[in-house]
């Protein structure tokens, strides 16, 4: 059980912080400064408004002066890597050696692919409800489910865990995951699995209709845990 006079502060507002905001709404701190913990879901996948520089590097940069005596519970990504030639991997790399030079008290989570209501892959896919044939890249993905995450921040807060943590569920191809996806819209599309190479050649006509940037060009490989965590 997690006492009831601890204080949690969530940052960020996209679908697993408002997941988290409604489980712990009991624990909520209104500011860091009040809180003991303090979860960080800020993060983005496409650099629109916002670079990954600022939104993984800088953003922690000045986060981390204001951790004091405070234990960090951060969001990073499976697969985080520096100088990987995703930009995305990469800046995240950078923000776990940031907060694991700065900060003792941390736990750093790299799940896979989080699956749960308001999950932005659901919303990717609704636009092509409707066509007979589908082209998924060839990668296998662990899926894990929001509520196991959040099974792992509550372990992580009664045990007082440090460390990183990777997160996953049970491995398949993306081809099986966009199957479960459009069984959910009642739809059965033809989904045909290819190489990393065919959507480098299509790439241009795919970022022209924003359906694959570049950057998540560059992230077309298997994104599965290297260890099995409990």
């Amino acid at each position: 059980m997690i006492s009831e006079k601890l204080k949690i502060k969530i940052l960020g507002n996209g679908f697993v912080a408002g997941h988290l905001k409604k489980h712990f709404s009991p624990f909520l701190s209104e500011n860091i400064e009040k809180a003991d913990i303090v979860i960080n879901t800020v993060g983005i996948l496409k650099e629109e408004k916002h670079t990954f520089e600022d939104s993984h590097i800088e953003y922690v940069k000045k986060l981390i002066p204001k951790l004091k005596n405070k234990k960090l519970i951060h969001f990073s990504a499976l697969g985080s890597q520096k100088n990987h030639p995703s930009k995305y991997k990469h800046t995240k790399a950078e923000a776990e050696e940031i907060i694991k030079e700065s900060l003792k008290n941390h736990a750093i989570l790299k799940p896979s692919i989080i699956l749960g209501e308001g999950q932005k892959l659901y919303d990717d896919l609704k636009r092509f409800e409707n066509m007979p044939i589908i082209f998924a890249p060839k990668m296998k993905v662990a899926p894990v489910k929001i509520e196991t995450v959040i099974k792992k921040i509550e372990e992580i807060i009664q045990n007082d865990l440090t460390g990183e943590f990777e997160l996953c569920g049970n491995e398949m191809s993306m081809k099986e995951l966009f199957g479960e996806v459009f069984k959910s819209f009642n739809k059965k599309p033809l989904i045909i699995e290819m190489p990393k190479w065919y959507f480098g050649l299509m790439l241009p006509l795919l970022s022209y209709f924003k359906i694959l940037t570049k950057d998540e060009y560059l992230m077309i490989e298997d994104n599965i845990c290297r260890r099995k965590h409990g």
